[in-house]
């Protein structure tokens, strides 16, 4: 986030009262969050040029285009990461205007990042209306491979068939149509990057509209009808006509790593075509995690007495729930929710931070939370009665 962890948004960040239609936040924004990773990552031995990953949410649309040039000063010019951006409705800062997170490999891996030479995709449309590949389809590295976020448009925009003035605008469904699209072009993205859709260990999709998770579910299962990716479901609206976006990561087979699906008793089952986790060599990718044992909606033991239902956190409830479950996950794969490497939270309410995060910090002291994104999307979450969502990745020690 542009924001200082005790003063809030710095001063740098701001237009000047006197002018203020000159300049831009964004860019001012941005600018502060780059050149403050560019400064940890350094420490790190490495740099910007070595994200392979980047996902971008954003309070304001009119911001896509100045967010996109920017990065041409500090990304990899020539392999530019892959990009996934979307609009939620509010970051846990006041004042700030995006959060990004990032996936970066250290420039000394065995397995570098290396750039994929694309034959069968069409080309990103931003690459013509801004006039440069702002970010690349798909990239290798570390023995994995990581794509784009991918939506039903081609080099010129969005296909016909989905355009507001098409003449058969019910022919199809909206979600079913674009999701089989978008999972035709990762197909072809992932024969480049010299793997298959089999190879995917995690799924991202961001959906506006929770309701079509059912057309979602029947897609996905023809795509992926054996051992799919652990999937988490974000509710995030698209510029229509666009309705869904998904990318995925997947091992590359020309690496160390292999795909493993975990299963335990000792943790729900989800709905659908996903899985409670897939360990994939040194990291285990968990399914979005929420409040639900998949029989009621909410959980009994996160649910508040309705008796009482002022004397007990909603938000703590389901938390503790969630890290139980967590933590078995975690076991049946080796490792444990004190080695989290990375978390993203969708919340509804984000008032409810504080009072989720004490139960981590509990659990986890102040010193084990990993690098956290948190946002609130638009609407509910994929089980209408919970109040937050967890997006998990550890890793599994040796």
């Amino acid at each position: 986030l542009p924001v200082h962890p005790q003063s809030g948004i710095p001063p740098e960040t701001l237009l000047h009262p006197g002018m203020p239609f000159h300049g831009s936040l964004i860019e001012k924004q941005l600018r502060y969050i780059y050149t403050n990773l560019e400064q940890s990552l350094a420490e790190l031995g490495t740099s910007l040029k070595q994200i392979v990953k980047i996902n971008s949410f954003q309070l304001h649309g009119e911001d896509i285009d100045m967010a996109l040039r920017v990065r041409r000063e500090w990304f990899n010019r020539e392999a530019p990461a892959p990009s996934t951006m979307g609009l939620v409705e509010e970051l846990p800062a006041r004042g700030a205007r995006v959060m990004i997170d990032l996936i970066n490999i250290a420039e000394d891996a065995a397995l570098p990042m290396t750039p994929v030479k694309i034959t069968k995709s069409p080309a990103i449309a931003q690459a013509s209306s801004i006039g440069w590949p702002v970010y690349s389809q798909v990239l290798k590295g570390a023995g994995f491979i990581f794509t784009r976020g991918t939506t039903a448009q081609n080099q010129d925009g969005p296909l016909p068939e989905i355009a507001e003035d098409h003449p058969f605008p019910y022919a199809h469904d909206p979600v079913a149509f674009q999701l089989r699209y978008q999972l035709e072009r990762m197909k072809d993205l992932l024969a480049d990057a010299g793997c298959t859709l089999k190879d995917a260990v995690r799924a991202e999709i961001l959906l506006s509209n929770m309701s079509d998770i059912a057309a979602v579910d029947e897609v996905w299962a023809e795509y992926f009808p054996i051992d799919p990716p652990a999937r988490v479901i974000i509710p995030i609206p698209k510029v229509p006509p666009m309705v869904i976006e998904s990318e995925l990561i997947c091992v590359d087979p020309k690496g160390p790593y292999s795909k493993e699906t975990i299963r335990t008793d000792t943790a729900p089952t989800p709905l659908g075509a996903q899985p409670q986790a897939v360990r994939a060599g040194p990291l285990l990718f968990i399914s979005g995690q929420m409040a639900t044992d998949y029989k009621d909606a909410i959980a009994p033991e996160a649910q508040a007495d309705p008796a009482f239902p002022f004397h007990s956190s909603e938000a703590k409830l389901q938390a503790s729930y969630i890290l139980k479950n967590v933590e078995a996950l975690c076991a049946a794969a080796g490792t444990s929710a004190a080695n989290l490497v990375k978390r993203r939270i969708h919340h509804t309410d984000l008032s409810d931070i504080p009072r989720a995060e004490a139960v981590w910090r509990a659990h986890l002291g102040d010193e084990r939370i990993p690098p956290t994104s948190t946002f609130r999307g638009r609407g509910p979450l994929p089980v209408p009665d919970c109040c937050v969502q967890y997006d998990l990745v550890a890793h599994i020690p040796d």
